[in-house]
């Protein structure tokens, strides 16, 4: 719809309901009428969202620092923001602040028109899977990594509800650190070099830093050669998503002596995407319709780029992106001003470092017996004396009521008559550690590991473990607990298409308001109520019997009802 149409729509409302009505009439519709048109002229724009994550690990706690990876997501985070992006950074996050992070982005790309993710840090393979490291990750077994790292799939998802352009950009393609420390649980596991293939769905693009199998160079300068080339090309205006990361591929492959080349996983649409997009000069007239006049639209004036793109960067402190704005307008007066941005960062750099190096020189002061460590009060007290060693054995931990989320070998199961034929099925299976049996429906689900115990009426978890007493049998926290075939009344905030229960506990998790939902796999759509509380006790129906499932946040501690030596486990 054209300008003048919204006009007409508008005004052509004030002049159908004036005659006829009082005066007073004609000044609330006069009033509808302008808002009606404001809304329908603003309702384009509504639709350009850009959101952005960007996310740094450096200091990892258990291997090496990483020097660029911080420095990366500073400088690309500036950049997405000088170009228009609302932008949530983060650097050193944890496994849970991750998973935060993600959650959270994923409600904004939701309603965005564009949504990028930029990670920087360490990534790892196992199995033809990838994953992502937090940086208190601590690999010391192939078992660890569903529990400690966030899968590459689950980033790929956050942006996936983007309508128009949905890009993971990742910095993560190095070398495995726990490699040579890791144990595998299984012979037929592998850990690969690198990061594994991806087949994203949907217009979806995941552009690695480097080819499957490859690793990347960290860089001696302040960023990556992947990111120094990111950084030079996001500012450009009128510039094609995927020529521009072709462009970044061959500065990367010449940078690296083509040892190092940036690989795209998955297809763009066939129409043009453009971070940034200026209009040239036109002048339109609309051709008149009855009586009516010509409209002319003043022409829009010439943008100078240099002059747009200094007013996006010029309060931003990276001296990679002022370099870059240098090398393609240095012969304008902003170049000018970008060079002497850039001498005051680096001179201020240049004293930071001065005082590092005059404190570094001091001697380090000596420990005196009251400023010696002490243990921390979370500390689990571990006594003075040692008990003598005693020899291990496999248990078996049995809960009642509860299931492990996650982990699963088995997408849908295996059949079992009872519980002792389930955990004689985990136990002959070297990947299996733990399980959940179904009673209702006697079906097995053996697990590598698991993301959160929940609390679950009917369900049987079981626990392998292998110690010296059968006392010491593991106690978990359970995060949820699930009512199955029952509602959860009141508290109803606002609900959502969702294909899957997993898919609404994903939401409520994902939600910091979320107390409670309930998944309605019938009616016109499969729907996900998230609520802001709930009901205290689950209510039970005819309705609910057609496979509603309701859950709510829990904070319990799951401890084992029964414990079995299982003889070399069975």
């Amino acid at each position: 719809m054209t300008m003048l149409e919204r006009l007409r729509l508008g005004f052509g409302a004030m002049r159908v309901w004036r005659f006829g009505w009082g005066d007073w009439m004609h000044r609330v519709v006069t009033a509808l009428g302008l808002m009606l048109w404001c809304v329908l002229f603003a309702l384009p724009s509504l639709a350009a969202d850009k959101v952005a994550l960007v996310i740094g690990n450096s200091n990892y706690d258990h291997v090496g620092l990483l020097p660029n990876p911080k420095n990366d997501a500073d400088d690309v985070a500036a950049a997405l923001q000088g170009i228009g992006f609302s932008v949530r950074k983060a650097t050193d996050v944890t496994f849970e602040q991750m998973r935060q992070e993600l959650g959270a982005f994923s409600h904004d790309a939701a309603l965005a028109d564009m949504a990028v993710v930029f990670f920087a840090g360490h990534g790892i393979e196992v199995d033809k899977h990838n994953f992502l490291l937090p940086t208190d990750a601590k690999l010391e077994s192939d078992l660890d990594v569903n529990f400690q790292t966030v899968p590459l799939d689950m980033v790929v998802d956050a942006v996936s509800r983007a309508h128009n352009l949905r890009l993971v950009l990742l910095d993560a393609c190095r070398n495995n650190p726990f490699a040579n420390r890791m144990r595998l649980s299984d012979a037929t596991r592998s850990i690969g070099r690198g990061l594994s293939p991806i087949e994203p769905k949907g217009s979806t693009i995941v552009f690695y830093s480097a080819r499957d199998g490859t690793v990347a160079s960290d860089g001696s300068g302040r960023n990556s050669p992947y990111s120094q080339a990111l950084l030079k090309y996001l500012p450009q205006a009128d510039l094609d998503v995927d020529k521009m990361l072709r462009k970044v591929r061959d500065d990367v492959l010449k940078a690296t002596n083509n040892t190092q080349e940036p690989t795209t996983y998955g297809l763009l649409p066939s129409d043009d995407i453009f971070l940034v997009q200026t209009r040239s000069a036109v002048s339109l007239v609309e051709k008149p319709k009855g009586d009516d006049p010509p409209v002319t639209v003043p022409a829009v004036i010439p943008i100078d780029p240099a002059a747009t793109e200094w007013a996006a960067i010029e309060n931003l402190e990276s001296p990679a992106i002022l370099q870059t704005f240098i090398r393609a307008h240095g012969d304008t007066v902003y170049g000018k001003y970008a060079e002497a941005r850039l001498a005051e960062l680096q001179e201020r750099e240049k004293q930071r470092r001065q005082t590092e190096e005059r404190q570094s020189d001091q001697p380090p002061s000596q420990p005196t017996s009251q400023g010696s460590l002490q243990p921390s009060p979370q500390q689990y007290n571990i006594s003075s004396t040692t008990p003598p060693s005693q020899p291990r054995h496999w248990y078996l931990a049995t809960y009642s009521n509860v299931d492990f989320y996650g982990g699963d070998l088995y997408s849908k199961g295996l059949e079992a008559a009872s519980l002792d034929q389930c955990a004689q099925t985990c136990a002959a299976n070297l990947s299996c550690k733990l399980f959940t049996y179904n009673s209702a429906k006697n079906r097995c689900f053996p697990k590598s590991g698991f993301s959160y115990a929940q609390i679950m009426s009917g369900a049987q978890a079981g626990y392998f473990f292998e110690s010296e007493r059968r006392d010491q049998a593991p106690a978990f926290r359970a995060e949820w607990e699930i009512f199955v075939k029952a509602d959860l009344l009141g508290g109803d905030n606002y609900s959502a298409r969702a294909s899957s229960y997993d898919d609404c506990l994903l939401m409520c998790k994902s939600d910091q308001s979320c107390r409670a939902f309930s998944y309605v796999p019938f009616g016109k759509s499969k729907s996900c109520w998230i609520k802001t509380f709930a009901a205290t006790l689950p209510t039970y129906s005819q309705k609910t019997e057609r496979g509603i499932v309701s859950g709510r946040r829990a904070d319990m501690v799951v401890r084992a009802d029964g414990v079995y030596d299982t003889a070399a486990r069975y």
